[in-house]
């Protein structure tokens, strides 16, 4: 009885992170419950953003942000990680881990429906849901209870949000090609040369030998070398180019 009490206030707590409804909401140890989610949402992410077969910048910066939401740290975060990598494997089939996770969070609860969301944006963050991510993702919202015209609501609805939120899908496609500087019609042979000029811009070593600038000056240097690199490998990731 206390560990289903437990449970439950582990649910709600994930529950109301991931909706948004309260990002701060304390986790209390949620036991198997925890250690299943964790690994089924990762190892799922990781098979996601592999099968197209160029992992991107956009998509490990939205996994990291997935982790913080589950307040992941230590050895929790690193072995989300490493699901994450075994999802990426093209041997490893992630349905074992989605009817395991469904004998905790049961088919069609609210958490069930917060778990494919969260798949979907990792979708968006490289345009939009191409065929081989639908067909994974339909196989996923059946096994978690939800009909093809569900799951086809769902799709919509986080279509419809990464429209409007700059850090996922469309718009942070839309935010990438802003932090290169270029317009979303530009050439493939543009981009290249975009990324190379603004981190010869932006690179410490020569922000020190040009200026005396202070340690916050070049942290955040390297703050926006991160994010041009980042935007760099999720416009090469949706146009299917190498970085």
């Amino acid at each position: 009885m206390i560990a289903q009490f437990k449970h439950r206030a582990y649910k709600q707590a994930i529950s109301d992170r991931l909706s948004g409804t309260s990002s701060e909401a304390r986790i209390p140890d949620g036991g198997r419950t925890e250690r299943i989610f964790n690994r089924t949402m990762f190892v799922v992410m990781g098979k996601l953003a592999k099968l197209d077969g160029l992992v991107v910048g956009g998509e490990i910066q939205y996994a990291t942000t997935v982790m913080q939401l589950l307040d992941l740290n230590g050895l929790a975060r690193q072995e989300a990680i490493d699901y994450f990598e075994l999802g990426k494997q093209r041997e490893t089939d992630v349905m074992p881990f989605v009817t395991e996770l469904i004998s905790c969070i049961k088919q069609r609860s609210s958490l069930a429906n917060l778990f494919l969301q969260v798949q979907c944006r990792l979708c968006f963050v490289k345009g939009g849901i191409r065929l081989k991510e639908k067909m994974l993702l339909r196989d996923v919202a059946e096994a978690l209870g939800f009909s093809k015209a569900e799951f086809l609501e769902i799709c919509n609805a986080t279509h419809l949000e990464a429209d409007f939120n700059p850090q996922h899908g469309r718009g942070f496609l839309r935010n990438a090609y802003h932090t290169l500087q270029l317009q979303p019609d530009a050439e493939d042979r543009d981009i290249r040369r975009a990324y190379l000029r603004l981190m010869s811009r932006y690179h410490p070593d020569k922000l020190v030998q040009e200026k005396n600038l202070s340690e916050e000056a070049l942290k955040s240097a390297a703050e926006k070398l991160t994010a041009i690199r980042s935007a760099y490998e999720a416009v090469c990731g949706f146009r299917k180019i190498r970085a």
